[in-house]
């Protein structure tokens, strides 16, 4: 069996970072190992930094410009989760793919940044991206709408993902942003993280914003399984639509009902043992589809491999079972019920490291399983990835779909 200890050990080895959180998701690492501000440097103005009760707080100097304090690593493609509570008064932000000017402390910090603001009477732009020293906001005009999904005066939960020139923010679960920026992508494909604490006028504050549980995923390992354009790499009889903007669509052709119809399956061509699969989908209401991996036989893949289900259970409520969104079919129900309402994207990470399953759906682990102790422990190790066509009326699509193999 390989124990969850094991799991740590592989992921430590695929992303050398320091400081294994206790309590952290599969591969993400802490950046800030909660005593000190080893790893981290201040570049630009003169606010405060200062380890407290296990949160980097920063605290504003009366007419200073913005300050941050950077990770001595810099990073590319990654998945990004912290938390932060800011003063009402305050602007705050964090810097993602960031570099500073002549790579020197005293160089002006520029790239792009996750926006932190107090969400006040009419809401806020808290999560879109705004280019620092790099041209202003980023998040188009038309997209950014203000909201109250930040909660005032308490800690906010942020979960940011950057691959390649997609960035997508989350805050408290909510999405907030999607952002495609190829010319920001050219510019700034790589950087460090920096917390900011913006500027005041003289005569202004003491402010201070704090963070906490800082944890990182390096996504540099990861390959795009579709390339948004034509079904390179797939096999299928069925009707899959290459989209716009970069999705797939099955859209089953009419009289395809059911879900017996494997061959019409949009299946890889290549066989996958461990690896860590990232994908998002959007189901129409009550869509039913599936996520099939270490599949044996493509033509028998409920008997020779593995379902993640996808279903719209946005309204379910009570328990959870093996056949609502995120359950493993035959083995186990999700851990709490985090579907999207019909037409949002949903996020799925599913990681498989020998007998061990792990999946998370919306920012959130909702199952953690040992496959070599249940009913589906005869199972292959090693197979085709698969998603389903369950026939019509499920009209779903499928987007960012990548894998990183261990």
């Amino acid at each position: 069996m390989f124990h969850r200890a094991a799991v740590t050990f592989v992921f430590f080895l695929v992303l050398p970072l320091a400081h294994l959180s206790a309590d952290h998701h599969v591969g993400f690492v802490s950046l800030f190992d909660g005593n000190s501000l080893a790893g981290w440097t201040q570049h630009n103005g003169t606010a405060t930094y200062r380890v407290e009760d296990g949160t980097i707080v920063g605290k504003t100097s009366e007419g200073s410009p913005n300050s941050f304090l950077c990770s001595d690593q810099l990073y590319g493609d990654f998945e990004l989760k912290f938390e932060v509570k800011c003063d009402s008064r305050l602007n705050s932000g964090v810097q993602i793919r960031s570099q500073s000017e002549g790579d020197t402390p005293e160089g002006r910090v520029n790239g792009p940044q996750v926006e932190i603001q107090a969400s006040g009477e009419n809401g806020a732009l808290a999560g879109y991206v705004y280019g620092e020293a790099a041209g202003g906001w980023m998040t188009p005009d038309e997209d950014r709408i203000a909201h109250k999904h930040f909660k005032d005066g308490e800690w906010n939960t942020y979960h940011v993902v950057a691959f390649g020139p997609i960035i997508q923010v989350w805050i408290n679960g909510n999405p907030i942003s999607d952002l495609t920026h190829e010319e920001r992508y050219r510019s700034h494909p790589k950087g460090f993280i920096g917390l900011q604490v913006h500027g005041i006028g003289s005569g202004q504050g003491p402010y201070e914003v704090a963070w906490r549980n800082i944890e990182l995923r390096d996504l540099s390992g990861f390959s795009t399984l579709y390339n948004g354009e034509d079904l390179s790499g797939w096999k299928t009889t069925g009707n899959w639509l290459p989209q716009e903007d970069g999705s797939v669509l099955i859209q089953p052709r009419p009289g395809e009902k059911g879900w017996e119809r494997y061959d019409a399956y949009l299946w890889s061509r290549k066989k996958y043992k461990d690896f860590v699969l990232d994908l998002e989908y959007a189901y129409p209401p009550g869509g039913n589809s599936g996520v099939y991996f270490r599949v044996a036989d493509r033509n028998e893949p409920v008997r020779t491999g593995i379902e993640a289900q996808i279903l719209d259970s946005s309204e379910k409520e009570g328990e959870m079972g093996h056949h609502d969104h995120g359950g493993i079919i035959s083995l186990v129900g999700a851990s709490k019920n985090m579907s999207r309402p019909p037409h949002q994207w949903n996020r799925m990470v599913v990681t498989c490291i020998d007998g061990h399953l792990v999946v998370d759906l919306n920012g959130e682990q909702i199952i953690d399983a040992y496959l070599d102790e249940g009913p589906l422990k005869d199972r292959p190790m090693e197979g085709y990835l698969g998603l389903q066509d369950h026939g019509e009326p499920n009209n779903i699509r499928f987007r960012n779909i990548r894998i990183m193999e261990l």
